[in-house]
């Protein structure tokens, strides 16, 4: 029998979770040529050839989360406050997420200062900068800047929520229990980020996330804390990329 997440069985499978992630690459392709051709086509504006891979980012993001919800609402009847998306103690969610958002940025500033160290001197290998921190530090202008700071703070933590813990999670813990789903979900948010670079802080972060949600039974307490985690790093980027301090 299948376990329950915020009291409702789980009742999608595995072909769903591929089927959304089909959906959203293929829609993302097609909406984004659409895009491509009309900027080449007919605008011309090198302002919006440069941000093409903002525009990639931002519709793959709402795509994720947009056709996993219609998924929940119109296939399996679930209302959004069955899905997680609750309201009931928002003064614990906030709680929680400010608390373990922060927590999880030292944690990772720790594993990756660790990590790198590591490749640094056993084997001299000098770990590239992510590609979403190379965009913020390579931002041609302010507004730029905080576009792209804006997804990765506030779109990216709904909809990459909204997926992982609110459908992936609970199909995970339905299969394999609390623990070994806990670590599924750490490994397939690692993964989904397509980087060996990033694949331990996204693992230890997609774990506690997962854990944040069975505990709180709220998806508004991952969301907050994954934005807050986000907002941490975007920080130390605007310090570094802004002021100039390093």
């Amino acid at each position: 029998m299948a376990e329950t997440v915020n009291n409702y069985k789980v009742k999608w499978d595995l072909v769903d979770i591929i089927l959304i992630l089909s959906l959203t690459f293929g829609l993302t392709s097609l909406v984004f040529w659409g895009l491509e051709w009309l900027v080449d086509v007919f605008l011309q504006l090198d302002y919006l050839r440069s941000i093409k891979p903002l525009l990639l980012n931002l519709i793959q993001a709402l795509l994720l989360a947009g056709i996993t919800l219609f998924l929940v609402l119109s296939k399996y009847g679930l209302s959004l406050r069955d899905f997680g998306l609750k309201n009931d103690n928002f003064a614990v969610s906030l709680k929680y997420g400010l608390f373990s958002g922060i927590i999880i940025c030292l944690m990772i500033v720790v594993l990756n200062n660790f990590f790198y160290s590591l490749l640094s001197n056993l084997f001299g290998i000098e770990a590239p900068a992510q590609q979403v921190i190379y965009r913020l530090l390579n931002s041609q202008n302010i507004l730029i800047f905080l576009v792209q700071s804006s997804i990765i703070i506030i779109i990216a933590p709904i909809t990459e929520e909204i997926f992982f813990r609110g459908f992936v999670y609970p199909y995970c813990k339905s299969k394999l229990g609390k623990s070994k789903g806990l670590i599924l979900n750490g490994v397939l948010f690692g993964l989904a980020h397509f980087s060996l670079w990033v694949f331990l802080p996204t693992f230890v972060g997609g774990v506690i996330l997962a854990w944040l949600y069975d505990k709180t039974n709220s998806l508004y307490s991952s969301i907050i804390a994954h934005g807050v985690w986000n907002l941490l790093v975007v920080v130390v980027i605007y310090i570094v990329w802004h002021l100039d301090v390093i």
